[in-house]
């Protein structure tokens, strides 16, 4: 069977909840053996994840935030929701707002999509470099953010942390693979 004869095919869909930062469906389809059924998927805006790189001290910059859906504090690089199409000023605008810092150079690292068998959520990472770590503060959070504690941690140490089991959110993982992979050439 052809590439082209094993795709699933929409008949209808509906929206079975929406809130301002998600919408979940559930769509009647042809599934790509012919038969009938249904597929749901959670749909969310565009996320922007920043890899804040200090030159100097060789580190990049984490926040340790409470999740709540997994009601623990964790570790992770600092990121949002894209409101409007312009991706590099919503990163700006995350970077400033969790950590207080304004980069002077900004790269963007990749995208790629979170779990695309159940959500259409895709990542735009980022670059952020020639900061200054005296500008940190969490003051500027939203009132959906929970950032306990901004700490940085050095490039060196990246890989055993994560060995360590001590980075745990998917997204930041990945987008430090990309930038792992820039800072090799």
């Amino acid at each position: 069977m052809s590439d082209s004869q094993r795709k699933w095919k929409k008949i209808s869909g509906k929206v079975v909840y929406k809130n301002p930062w998600i919408s979940i469906h559930e769509d009647k389809v042809y599934m790509p053996n012919g038969s009938e059924g249904i597929y749901g998927y959670l749909e969310k805006p565009v996320g922007v994840f920043i890899v804040a790189y200090n030159d100097k001290t060789k580190s990049v910059l984490f926040i340790k935030q409470h999740r709540y859906p997994i009601n623990k504090v964790i570790i992770e690089i600092p990121a949002g929701i894209a409101v409007g199409g312009d991706y590099l000023s919503e990163a700006k605008r995350e970077l400033k707002e969790e950590t207080g810092v304004s980069a002077k150079e900004w790269k963007r690292l990749g995208g790629f999509f979170v779990a695309p068998g159940h959500e259409s959520t895709r990542i735009e990472v980022f670059l952020a470099t020639g900061f200054d770590k005296q500008e940190m503060k969490t003051n500027g959070q939203e009132a959906d953010e929970a950032i306990v504690e901004i700490i940085d941690i050095k490039v060196s140490d990246l890989k055993e942390k994560i060995l360590a089991g001590e980075i745990e959110c998917g997204i930041t993982l990945a987008a430090l693979n990309l930038f792992l992979q820039d800072n090799q050439n």
